[in-house]
């Protein structure tokens, strides 16, 4: 049985009726450099939520663009280390 705690975390990025999740990896940037055409950070987290994904995957960065403000919640998953090729 989870904690109150991370159970609450958890259904930040899996549905709690089906159990299922959609997370959008957005981290390549660091190792690959610049994805072509992610311009802006926040537009593309908009569209992803409004697409209807449950969570971003994304470096340390990411939770300056993923708070909207407005819309569907989406949950952000950051990768803490990086390397580059």
């Amino acid at each position: 049985m989870l904690g109150i705690g991370k159970s609450i975390r958890l259904e930040r990025i899996i549905d709690r009726n089906t159990k299922r999740t959609v997370v959008v990896p957005m981290d390549h940037g660091v190792t690959l450099g610049p994805i072509e055409g992610i311009i802006d950070m926040r537009d593309m987290v908009n569209e992803i939520s409004e697409g209807g994904a449950n969570a971003v995957l994304g470096h340390i960065g990411l939770p300056l663009h993923g708070h909207r403000k407005h819309g569907r919640d989406i949950g952000l998953i950051l990768h803490l280390s990086g390397s580059t090729v």
